[in-house]
């Protein structure tokens, strides 16, 4: 894992094996940092993670996660290959629910914006969950 923190552009995805059943509670949790130049790894990326999973187990969620995305790249960068696979995943059903620390890891631009408004169209809709002070909400993707 400490590899894929460490340079810009690198990714990684791990998926967990659970029983293939239809759960409506399962979600991918999604980590996007950007290195900077003077650290030796993505601080950020590494903080999201350990939050989350955090997180994640405090609320008694993680019988409910099929699989960890994370990007170490910017916003604009749509082709983020951890960002397609979560994107790949959703459309093939694994989940319907996507968790993320803060909107930023997926919105932000216009360009990041509507690749999300299009995901969603296509998916038939999903469930974004921002996670702030402990709460998770889903955010609107419309408003």
């Amino acid at each position: 894992m400490l590899d894929t923190l460490m340079k810009f552009g690198a990714y990684r995805v791990e998926h967990f094996e659970y029983e293939y059943q239809a759960d409506p509670s399962a979600f991918g949790f999604y980590i996007r940092g950007e290195k900077l130049e003077a650290g030796a790894y993505c601080r950020d990326a590494k903080s999201q993670l350990y939050a989350g999973l955090m997180l994640i187990h405090s609320k008694q969620m993680m019988n409910h996660l099929r699989g960890i995305y994370v990007d170490v790249d910017a916003l604009e960068n749509l082709q983020r290959p951890a960002y397609r696979q979560m994107m790949t995943d959703l459309l093939n059903g694994l989940f319907k629910r996507i968790f993320i620390l803060d909107e930023s890891a997926l919105l932000g631009t216009p360009s990041a914006d509507e690749d999300m408004r299009q995901i969603y169209r296509t998916a038939g809709g999903f469930e974004l969950l921002v996670c702030r002070n402990g709460d998770c909400t889903p955010y609107c993707l419309f408003e």
